[in-house]
């Protein structure tokens, strides 16, 4: 399997060096300090494509976590976030939210979803990897019950509401 893995990986190094190229833009002096945003904007304008196109690698070749030692989990990661970065995309974990090995399976769940093709030189487009059906708390990094938030966060009564008052107690 690590033979495997590391085939894989030199894949996914492979791949960096296919970067779509940026827009051919010519542009007047006085606007080259748009010039980042400009080609962003082109980027969002285009069709979204799935990383299994942009990058060029199936995710049918990436093993279920179950299959990988935590060293390999940690190589493939790396490798993913690596090629991301080269592309301009950011997978944004909360802190303590997910281990190795989830974090690996929910980079390897993305390969399918679309995705700005990202041709410019800058900006980056930020993949949120959060859990949105529970409730986080960053103080104490752990999912909180229905009864904690609501203890954490009472609502009012909205029919009590006033415009000039905030909805959560202080």
């Amino acid at each position: 399997m690590q033979r495997y893995i590391e085939q894989l990986i030199e894949m996914l190094h492979q791949a960096q060096n296919n970067r779509p190229s940026p827009h051919d833009l010519v542009l007047p002096e006085e606007m080259e300090g748009l010039r980042g945003m400009i080609e962003l904007e082109k980027s969002l304008e285009e069709d979204e494509q799935t990383m299994e196109n942009i990058f060029g690698v199936p995710q049918i070749y990436f093993p279920p976590e179950d299959r990988l030692s935590d060293e390999q989990v940690q190589q493939l990661k790396k490798a993913i976030i690596d090629l991301w970065h080269a592309y301009h995309y950011e997978a944004d974990f909360r802190k303590g939210e997910f281990n190795e090995r989830q974090q690996y399976s929910k980079l390897v769940a993305k390969w399918k979803k679309g995705v700005p093709v990202l041709r410019g030189t800058n900006g980056t487009w930020h993949l949120e990897m959060f859990d949105y059906e529970q409730y986080w708390d960053e103080d104490e990094l752990r999912y909180l019950s229905d009864e904690e938030y609501d203890a954490k966060f009472p609502m009012k009564n909205f029919d009590d509401f006033d415009d000039d008052e905030t909805f959560y107690k202080e």
